[in-house]
């Protein structure tokens, strides 16, 4: 066994940990920390948190040599063996640790050390001198009050902790599993119970698409809300999230649809509640196990992460946490974003998952005219994929999904090149390789509108200001329209507009502008607002002065007409709509 012994230094944000283990040879051990931790797709160095760290074996200082960033080895010795370090904790984000005086969370890759040769082995955790009204929530198994206990070094990783003194806790129980909703943070009144019932009858939508049993017996969901954060973190019976507490439901929501920033919350429970299934259990084959010394690269991330931000709305749909109509409204914001995105003419999907660690996760100002998303354009490709199939077939995507999971259940095995594609085949009959030839492996534009016209969905794409997220309208337009573009985004400060990203080909490129260039003045007016100033007909010129690394120049912008990559939806035939956003049923799988 080994044994972790947690300590909290709240005042200077450290963690001490003494890990103790004893071993029977005499040969030198290696000591890891991982370098990344499972679905955040990048090297993170954790070990630079490191502050200190020293040995002893039996009682007596134990030399310990460094032999790379997140390793050391120790002298060829038998004994008992005692690993004492301290590590900062001062990242608030869902796949790290942070400490201070108010809370405590743990990503346990970030934390705890590994003996590579003993990782199969009993890790146990105990925590002494928490503040007295912390209380721990976490997944992990627990064998005292303080005291956890797991039984590999890679399900220790997978149980975030959350400490704290002041957490609501929301309970519900589905399929007769029993979920809880940890909140943590400064927060505003808002409706338990409206989040309590949205959060279950979305686990209910999920629980009753794939075969039994769950890959979990409990499920956790660690919320932690602030001013202007965001993310999630998927583990098998867990999930770390942060948001803005403006999201919770306000407490006088009765029963209206949720506002935007209510359904993007419960989006984003939905996505990392659907891992579960979708790379926590099916996984590629790469990731089983995970080495996380370094890099793992997939070209699958779109299975992974595009097909779960498909079912993470559609799940909303199903479960009537909000009507056809807004979902359809959330569809089209998507489909925009991806058209809007110069790069998806210059990285495929299969790429976009294979470039994730130095690419996607190493976001710049230049992304946008370089890459694509595997979570939003692989969302349109499952779209298409599950509405090919019901074109062609008495099934959907639901079966393929279905089919993967039991898989899984039956063998544990990971996903190899190609296995996807078989499994649509052979559990929907249909063959679609041309089409997983365009949507994954090259740069064409997914068919989108055909695919949606099956489904009683019309679509057109029209040219709007970037303003415009898209949307669903009653009646679509009769032709594109025309609308003003500049060719770049930017945010609006006091006086001056600072570009954050400037479009190959457009007017903001050909007025020599790039990214953090500060426009101070249009037409020699002060810039108080870039937009409403520089929005006009395309043709004109506006003179512009800015700032560029503290010199000031001058130039002229010429607007542009904007291109056509706002999506615009429309309802053809709602019953149909309203077939293909309920639970699918069909057949036995073949």
């Amino acid at each position: 066994m080994l044994r972790y012994t947690v300590v909290p230094d709240t005042l200077a944000r450290q963690w001490h940990v003494c890990l103790t283990f004893s071993q029977a040879d005499a040969k030198a051990q290696t000591l890891k920390l991982a370098n990344w931790t499972p679905g955040s797709y990048m090297i993170r160095d954790f070990s630079r948190h490191i502050m200190s760290i020293a040995a002893t074996c039996n009682g007596e200082p134990a030399a310990l040599r460094q032999t790379a960033k997140n390793a050391w080895q120790t002298p060829a010795q038998s004994g008992e063996w005692q690993i004492s370090y301290t590590v900062y904790a001062n990242d608030l984000s869902v796949r790290a640790t942070l400490l201070d005086t108010q809370r405590g969370f743990i990503d346990g890759a970030c934390l705890f050390l590994y003996l590579p040769e003993r990782t199969d082995e009993t890790h146990q955790v105990v925590f002494q001198g928490m503040p007295a009204a912390w209380q721990a929530h976490t997944t992990l198994p627990r064998t005292g009050e303080h005291q956890f206990e797991a039984p590999s070094h890679a399900e220790l990783i997978d149980h975030p902790i959350e400490w704290g003194a002041d957490n609501d806790v929301l309970a519900f129980s589905v399929c007769g599993i029993e979920h809880r909703i940890v909140i943590g943070g400064h927060r505003r009144a808002y409706d338990r119970d409206r989040l309590t019932d949205d959060v279950r009858r979305i686990c209910e939508a999920a629980l009753n698409l794939f075969p039994q049993p769950a890959p979990f017996d409990e499920y956790l969901f660690l919320l932690h809300v602030g001013a202007d954060i965001y993310g999630g973190l998927e583990h098998r019976s867990s999930t770390a999230l942060h948001f803005d507490r403006d999201g919770l439901p306000d407490p006088h929501i009765g029963d209206a649809p949720p506002d935007p920033a209510y359904t993007q919350l419960l989006g984003l429970i939905s996505h990392e509640y659907f891992h579960a299934w979708n790379v926590k259990s099916v996984k590629p084959a790469v990731f089983a196990p995970y080495d996380l010394d370094k890099e793992t690269d997939t070209s699958q991330l779109w299975i992974f992460e595009g097909i779960t931000s498909y079912y993470d709305d559609l799940l909303l749909a199903r479960s009537g946490v909000i009507p056809p109509e807004h979902y359809l409204d959330l569809l089209a914001q998507t489909i925009t974003r991806v058209w809007r995105t110069p790069g998806r003419k210059r990285q495929t999907l299969a790429e976009s998952g294979f470039a994730a660690w130095h690419k996607y996760y190493k976001q710049d100002e230049n992304s946008p005219n370089a890459i694509t998303s595997y979570y939003q354009q692989g969302a349109l490709a499952a779209l298409c994929l599950d509405l090919r199939i019901r074109a062609n077939s008495p099934y959907s995507l639901d079966h393929v999904m279905q089919s993967l999971y039991q898989d899984w259940l039956d063998t544990g095995a990971g996903l190899t090149a190609g296995a996807f594609e078989r499994c649509v085949r052979e559990s929907c009959g249909v063959d679609l390789d041309d089409f997983f030839a365009l949507a994954v492996h090259s740069t064409e534009d997914l068919p989108v509108a055909e695919c949606l016209a099956t489904v009683g969905v019309d679509m057109c794409f029209c040219a709007r200001k970037r303003s415009h997220a898209g949307a669903l309208v009653a009646l679509l337009p009769a032709g594109s329209g025309a609308a003003p573009d500049t060719g770049c985004r930017f945010r609006q400060e006091h006086g001056r507009a600072v570009l954050s990203h400037v479009f190959n080909g457009g007017a903001a490129e050909n007025a020599g502008l790039k990214p953090a260039d500060e426009i101070i003045a249009v037409d020699g007016f002060a810039c108080t607002d870039f937009a409403a100033q520089t929005e006009t007909a395309a043709g004109q010129r506006h003179a512009l002065h800015f700032f560029r690394h503290g010199v000031l120049h001058q130039t002229e912008l010429t607007v542009q007409n904007a291109a056509a990559e706002t999506a615009l939806l429309c309802i053809a035939d709602y019953d149909a709509l309203v077939r293909w956003l309920a639970p699918f049923s069909a057949p036995a799988m073949a």
